[in-house]
């Protein structure tokens, strides 16, 4: 379902064929996707342009996903953050809990980008703020 303007989402993942899929299906849904392949190349990214939010993986190699989020914390970086997990085991849960980020399980469908895409916008996501 494309906005009436698209959005700007950053995608991190350290998974080449799940991170150039999530653009592609982001962008199949009329949006604008930026591809990271880690961590630390988003957090080179801030500051710059504002993206509506951040789909970030937590299980990448170096920093995971939830200390990802507390560098944008600390670069006073103001986007909305989903973490993403392909192994949403209970610890992840708690963790991403904890931290007030909403957690969401790959594989990302076509069908889950509205709703997807509602909770990055909303205030409900993650904020750093």
């Amino acid at each position: 379902m494309p906005l009436s303007f698209p959005s700007l989402i950053y995608v991190v993942d350290d998974d080449p064929a799940v991170l150039h899929s999530t653009c592609f299906l982001l962008e199949s849904a009329g949006h604008r996707a930026a591809a990271f392949p880690s961590g630390e190349a988003l957090l080179t990214a801030f500051p710059g342009p504002s993206p509506a939010f951040v789909l970030l993986d937590q299980v990448m190699p170096g920093m995971d996903g939830i200390e990802v989020f507390g560098r944008l914390r600390d670069l006073d970086a103001r986007v909305p953050v989903i973490l993403i997990t392909g192994h949403p085991n209970p610890s992840i849960r708690t963790r991403a809990r904890a931290v007030g980020i909403a957690l969401v399980e790959k594989p990302l469908a076509l069908e889950d980008l509205p709703g997807l895409i509602a909770a990055g916008k909303r205030s409900g996501a993650a904020m750093v703020d």
